[in-house]
């Protein structure tokens, strides 16, 4: 448990909008208000997204001229090659234009490249071996917008290179066939959020909705089934949630009807992953934790220790068996990956220790596995509450990325301080840089003058947004099934937390294996509920029974012999004011 040094109270819904949402509960009124959402237009495509909501792919200036490059490929009989980056963004991205592919009877190439030889991004190293293999056409997942020499690369080979990605744009547009990014200011696509695989959907659907998926055959029944796309919105989802995108807007939809489809899903290799994750959708139904807990890095655990290719043939895989044994191979990565993961971040802490106090985090370490520096970098992110750079290097050379927390723009901050950098990219909250081991000092002093002025006291304080004050009577289990309505929750949509204040603690116990959590009971008025806290030493070392407390908690539901009631999950508490 993190404690949050300030809560923050949403201010209380103003009357005029009160008015305007009378047809919804109060407590609903109140969330759907501190979401931004202030007009019916606006609440309706929230609480009731629709699949035909979605923007037209050919919103994208470039998606036409794409999609004729595409189909004439696919006539002529020329080689198409899919060119990803490793992450589940990315791997999903490949799966689901591979999936398309397939369906429209082509079967094209993939290549992503190795995060251990080649680094992130499109490499002209690369294109020459699918350059020499006779590509025509090369297409991008979630890379290669800044891949300038990339593009004239594929120029200068009569290679046509078509990026789709949804990376910031660093310098120059790169001179490609066609650039389909929601970041391109030029190009106008009404939702910038969008991800990797988003993009890469929107090239499937455009495809898909071209007339020469269906020509005209003399009164035969068409080859292609309308609305096939919707079969892909699972990988959408999942790779849109292991990318932490807002899930406001396009995404909200993609990411909806992404889970309804999960659960049926006709992918072989993700049922198998899926069960050999543990996860049993005819107990309980998918949400966002199913899709960035439990498959997403599964799928990630491939490219950060041996490569992506492995995670990539599971999705497509369509024999039973063979996905069950590709499965297996990616749970027993994971779990690898897990066991990596916390002993560099004890090495991590470590190093920590005498910078603790700098508004950046920034560390090195020798012989660290490439593949869970991003992880380490977050969860010292979460733990510090700062912008944390963890860097790997070997051979003079330091690679790794960067995670950061609050408001913190990673982009502009490493912007600020390229001289220093041979390569960097990403997003504002999450990046990728490399750079000459014998610069990491003068990089980081750069980097830290750059958050002199852009970290404050303000925006460097951990804060605790809770959503509405509950009274005894709001502590139901019909408010607990109406806050259903709001998901899926992630980025831009947490799940809500409240403030419940003048507890009494009646009861306390550990729970887990370990003992690490915490099992309570507490009257609120005349009210006894129960609630949990997880990884709580923090509070067993400060409140004890008795005690009258301030909670920050979430509503869930607790079941238990047949019986559903509301119960709280404790976010953190504080002595009663």
């Amino acid at each position: 448990m993190v404690m949050a040094k300030l809560w923050k109270l949403k201010s209380k819904i103003p009357q005029e909008y009160e008015e305007k949402f009378q047809q919804y509960p109060s407590l609903l009124g109140q969330l759907l208000y501190n979401r931004g959402l202030t007009d019916e237009a606006q609440v309706a495509d929230f609480l009731y997204p629709k699949y035909e909501n979605l923007n037209s792919p050919f919103l994208f200036k470039d998606m036409q001229k794409a999609v004729d490059r595409i189909w004439l490929g696919i006539e002529n009989g020329e080689k198409i090659c899919i060119y990803g980056d490793y992450d589940a963004d990315a791997v999903t991205a490949n799966a689901v234009l591979q999936q398309t592919f397939r369906y429209l009877g082509t079967e094209v190439e993939s290549y992503i490249p190795d995060r251990f030889t080649e680094g992130y991004g499109v490499n002209v190293e690369a294109l020459e071996k699918i350059n020499n293999n006779g590509t025509k056409i090369i297409i991008t997942v979630d890379c290669g917008t800044n891949s300038i020499d990339a593009a004239e690369f594929c120029k200068n080979n009569n290679i046509d290179l078509i990026i789709t990605d949804h990376h910031e744009i660093i310098g120059e547009h790169p001179k490609a066939y066609a650039l389909i990014n929601p970041k391109n200011r030029s190009d106008g696509y009404p939702y910038e959020d969008i991800t990797g695989v988003g993009v890469a959907f929107k090239l499937a659907t455009a495809l898909l909705q071209d007339p020469r998926t269906n020509p005209p055959a003399g009164g035969q029944e068409p080859k292609h089934i309308n609305g096939w796309e919707k079969w892909l919105l699972d990988l959408v989802a999942i790779g849109t949630v292991a990318d932490c995108h807002s899930l406001i807007g396009e995404n909200r939809i993609l990411v909806k009807y992404g889970l309804r489809v999960l659960a049926k899903t006709k992918w072989v290799g993700l049922r198998a992953l899926v069960k050999l994750a543990g996860v049993d959708f005819a107990k309980s139904l998918p949400d966002t934790y199913t899709l960035g807990f439990q498959i997403a890095p599964r799928l990630n655990a491939a490219g950060r220790l041996e490569h992506a290719n492995i995670a990539l043939n599971l999705l497509l895989e369509a024999e039973p068996v063979a996905a069950a044994t590709q499965a297996a191979q990616v749970e027993l990565i994971n779990q690898r990956r897990q066991q990596l993961t916390q002993t560099i971040l004890s090495e991590a802490k470590e190093k920590v220790l005498v910078i603790q106090d700098r508004k950046i985090l920034a560390l090195v370490g020798e012989g660290w596995p490439k593949g869970v520096m991003g992880l380490v970098a977050g969860r010292l992110a979460e733990e510090y509450f700062k912008p944390v750079i963890v860097l790997e290097s070997t051979s003079g050379l330091s690679t790794g990325s960067a995670r950061t927390a609050g408001e913190f723009n990673l982009i502009e901050a490493l912007k600020f301080s390229s001289e220093h950098l041979l390569k960097f990219g990403g997003h504002k909250q999450a990046a990728g840089l490399s750079l000459e081991t014998s610069k990491f000092e003068l990089f980081y002093q750069k980097i830290l003058e750059h958050a002199d002025t852009n970290i404050n006291e303000q925006n460097s304080e951990r804060v605790l947004e809770l959503e509405a004050e509950l009274d005894e009577s709001q502590l139901s289990i019909v408010n607990c099934q109406l806050l259903q309505q709001l998901e899926p929750f992630g980025v831009g949509n947490p799940r809500p937390k409240f403030l419940v204040s003048a507890v009494k603690i009646l009861l306390s116990r550990p729970v887990g294996a370990t003992g690490k959590h915490t099992q309570y009971q507490m009257q609120k008025g005349n009210k006894t509920i129960s609630a949990i806290a997880f990884n709580s030493a923090y509070l067993e070392k400060n409140f004890k029974v008795g005690d009258t407390v301030d909670v920050a908690a979430e509503l869930i539901e607790d079941g238990w012999n047949g019986r559903r009631d509301v119960k709280l999950k404790i976010a953190d508490m504080r002595v009663s004011i």
